[in-house]
């Protein structure tokens, strides 16, 4: 299907907000060079928005003003024990990301995260992770998270598993009130598959240390379908950093070989057209 004009204004939007500059600064950088400014970045935004909370509620102190933000407002009590000991994003993500191999369950990083690796950095309040979870591993997971302090139960994960529709499950944490959304390899997902048996090991640095991520291809995939479903330039502004921090090491033909599978021909060549412009 032809692009509408407003799809295509997007992009070119999109495309122009990426400082090549920029670009050129992140290719210099280790990925756990990247990941602490990435961090900073989270850590910074979490602190303005509770500076702002503050304002508006000056009898909270510092630490209920987090976790207010965190949690959108839910309680006013001091943090407990938990909340202490996990009280950064980084830790929050270790966590997770222990308890999916405690419980056997191969996985791999996502959205703004996975992006630290291959392109621009950005904020971002949430954790995305792919998984491969089988039947017999429900369990084991759900029991991993629980005892860090998260409640998913099994019988949601499986009601996920099985639902038609591409929903993630929401690990909350119940004290921090960060959130992970577990995306789920469902039977006949051929691209999701293939994401998972692409994935690559990086070094994030500490406390992460070493991650399974989305290859760059694989994350342009799936940026340009959900910009395909959305329309939110974010996606295509991710697609454009990864295009030009990584160049010509990407795999082209692969990326061409999914773009027709999926039907995204118009939107790829107008990326493609828009970043080489």
């Amino acid at each position: 299907m032809p692009l509408s004009a407003l799809e295509k204004q997007l992009i070119a939007g999109a495309v122009a907000e990426v400082d090549v500059t920029q670009i050129g600064i992140w290719q210099q950088m280790s990925v756990a060079r990247k990941a602490q400014l990435g961090l900073s970045m989270i850590h910074i935004a979490e602190q303005v928005g509770a500076y702002l909370v503050r304002r508006q509620r000056p009898e909270l102190t510092k630490r209920q003003s987090i976790l207010s933000v965190r949690k959108a407002a839910k309680g006013e009590g001091e943090a407990d024990t938990m909340a202490e000991m996990i009280s950064t994003f980084e830790d929050f993500m270790r966590q997770v990301i222990d308890a999916l191999v405690e419980a056997e369950v191969d996985y791999l990083i996502g959205g703004a995260v996975g992006l630290w690796a291959w392109g621009e950095l950005r904020t971002t309040a949430d954790f995305d992770v792919v998984i491969n979870l089988p039947t017999e591993r429900i369990v084991p997971l759900s029991n991993a998270l629980k005892r860090r302090n998260f409640l998913v139960p099994p019988d949601i994960l499986l009601d996920i598993l099985l639902a038609p529709s591409d929903l993630p499950v929401n690990a909350h944490h119940l004290d921090t009130g960060f959130k992970a959304e577990l995306f789920l390899l469902r039977y006949g997902d051929a691209l999701r598959s293939s994401a998972l048996y692409r994935r690559l090991l990086v070094d994030y640095g500490p406390p992460l240390g070493e991650v399974y991520v989305h290859s760059p291809e694989d994350l342009i995939l799936y940026k340009l379908l959900y910009f395909s479903l959305s329309q939110q330039p974010k996606h295509i502004r991710d697609i454009a950093s990864i295009m030009q921090t990584i160049g010509d090491d990407l795999e082209m033909a692969y990326i061409r070989e999914w773009v027709a599978r999926l039907g995204l021909d118009e939107l790829w060549q107008e990326m493609w057209e828009q970043v080489h412009h």
